[in-house]
């Protein structure tokens, strides 16, 4: 029984006792910086988990957090995002709207595998998206769903 009990209470602290990922400091410091929550969205974890399994066009990882109303500009909103991704996301792709929308895509190698993050900034909200995909198993995906 005492085993049992140390085991269950071993469970509950060693999360607290790990570092905490690149992408929760990310989405920490965008809410410290924008003074924003994170909104919870609820059920996501068992996406995250069907994920992890499934392997859906490749993808081992999902990771998502949602920012009501922020006040940014789409200049500020990518400047504070280069600042909190810091050297190790390379920049790939930056698209800025008329209407001052913004979407930042984010790349990193990991072994074989591809990280992307991909930020967003619309007029209600932004959006902090990371996946880890292997490309070939990607390719493989759109290859066999092309349908011109």
């Amino acid at each position: 029984m005492r085993r049992l009990l140390a085991t269950l209470a071993a469970l509950l602290v060693l999360p607290l006792l790990l570092p905490a990922s690149e992408f929760d400091w990310m989405v920490r410091e965008f809410s410290r910086e924008s003074g924003v929550r994170q909104m919870n969205i609820p059920f996501f974890g068992l996406a995250r988990f069907a994920v992890s399994v499934a392997h859906p066009a490749g993808a081992s990882e999902l990771k998502l957090a949602i920012f009501e109303n922020p006040n940014f500009d789409s200049t500020g909103f990518s400047r504070l995002v280069d600042q909190i991704t810091g050297t190790a996301w390379k920049p790939i792709v930056r698209v800025r709207s008329r209407n001052g929308e913004s979407t930042n895509i984010y790349a990193q190698t990991q072994g074989q595998n591809l990280r992307l993050l991909i930020t967003s900034l619309d007029h209600d909200d932004a959006t902090f998206v990371q996946v880890r995909i292997r490309p070939e198993s990607l390719i493989k995906f759109i290859d066999e769903h092309d349908h011109h």
